[in-house]
C-alpha cells in the first residue's frame, strides 16, 4: 500500500522525487572528490586511452539528446498553451450547461491544474537547456598523453557528466509526465461540455399558465421591477409569439417593449416558453 501511494504521489506531483535524486547527484558533481573508478580496475594497463575517449564523446552525445527531448516538450507546451487559450470559452460553456456553482468551482480548480502543471513543466524544460547544460571537460594537457592520470581524469569527467545526464534526464521525464497531466486536466474539461446534458429548462422558477394553452417560465436569476406587471410582459410574449407556431425545440427570440421599455429573450419549447434574461432600459444604460 506504501509502494502504491508512493508511486500514484510520483505521478501527480513528478517534480518532488526528481528534486530529491537530483540532489544527491549534484552533490557528487560538485564534490571536489574524484569520481574516478580507476583505481579500483585491475586491467587498467589493457584499456586503451581511446576506450575513454569514446566514453567522454558519448556522454555529450547523451547530453545532445536529452536537449533535443527538451527543445520538443516546450513545443508541446506551446501548442497545449494555444489550446488552453481557447478553454476560456469552453469553461464559460460549462458555466452556462451546468447550474451547480461547486462544478463551475471544479472546472475552473482543474484548468488551474492544467496550467500549472504546464508552467512546471515549462520551467523544467528551460532549465534543461540553461541551468544543467554544463559538463565536465577534459584538460587539453591530458589529451595529449594515455598515462594513468589521464585516463583518471577522463573517468573522472565521464563518471560526473552521466550524473548531470542524469539529471536532465530526472527533469526531462517529470516535464513529460506534468504535459501528460495537463493534458489529462483538458480531456476530463471537454469529457465535461461533451456530456448530452441539457440543463436548459433547469433553474427556472415556477411557470406562469396563460392562454393558448401554453406556460411561461422565469430564470431565478432575472429580477423585475415592482413597477412592471408579470402578466403584462406575458402578454407581450404571447404576442410575439404569435405566426412563429412551426420552430425547432430551444429556438431563442427575443423582442424590444418600447412602450415598457424592457427587453426580452425567451426559448420555446413547443407549447413552454424559458424567459432567459430580461432588461429595462434604464438597467442597460447604467450597466454601459
Amino acid at each position: 500500500m506504501k509502494k502504491l501511494f508512493r508511486t500514484v504521489l510520483e505521478q501527480v506531483l513528478p517534480t518532488l522525487s526528481v528534486r530529491r535524486a537530483n540532489k544527491y547527484l549534484a552533490q557528487k558533481i560538485n564534490s571536489e572528490d574524484s569520481q574516478s573508478n580507476v583505481s579500483y580496475m585491475d586491467n587498467i594497463d589493457e584499456i586503451t586511452i581511446d576506450s575513454f575517449k569514446q566514453k567522454y564523446a558519448e556522454t555529450f552525445e547523451t547530453k545532445n539528446k536529452f536537449e533535443d527531448k527538451a527543445k520538443t516538450n516546450v513545443i508541446g507546451i506551446t501548442i497545449a498553451i494555444t489550446v488552453i487559450m481557447g478553454t476560456s470559452g469552453l469553461t464559460g460553456s460549462l458555466s452556462s450547461k451546468y447550474p451547480s456553482a461547486v462544478l463551475h468551482w471544479i472546472s475552473f480548480s482543474i484548468l488551474l491544474v492544467a496550467i500549472i502543471y504546464l508552467l512546471i513543466s515549462g520551467i523544467g524544460a528551460i532549465k534543461v537547456l540553461f541551468k544543467e547544460n554544463s559538463m565536465s571537460t577534459v584538460d587539453l594537457f591530458d589529451m595529449s598523453t594515455d598515462s594513468i592520470k589521464a585516463k583518471e581524469k577522463y573517468d573522472d569527467c565521464i563518471n560526473r557528466n552521466i550524473n548531470r545526464n542524469i539529471i536532465r534526464n530526472n527533469i526531462v521525464y517529470s516535464s513529460y509526465i506534468c504535459i501528460r497531466n495537463a493534458l489529462i486536466c483538458l480531456v476530463l474539461l471537454f469529457v465535461l461540455i461533451s456530456i448530452p446534458f441539457d440543463t436548459s429548462k433547469n433553474n427556472i422558477n415556477d411557470a406562469f399558465v396563460i392562454q393558448n394553452e401554453s406556460s411561461i417560465s422565469y430564470r431565478s436569476t432575472i429580477s423585475i421591477p415592482d413597477d412592471i406587471s408579470i402578466a403584462d410582459i406575458n402578454d407581450s410574449i404571447i404576442q410575439y409569439k404569435k405566426g412563429r407556431e412551426f420552430f425547432e425545440d430551444g429556438t431563442v427570440f427575443s423582442f424590444v417593449n418600447m412602450e415598457g421599455k424592457y427587453f426580452v429573450q425567451y426559448k420555446c419549447y413547443g407549447s413552454e416558453i424559458i424567459v432567459e434574461e430580461f432588461s429595462c432600459f434604464d438597467n442597460v444604460l447604467n450597466e454601459s
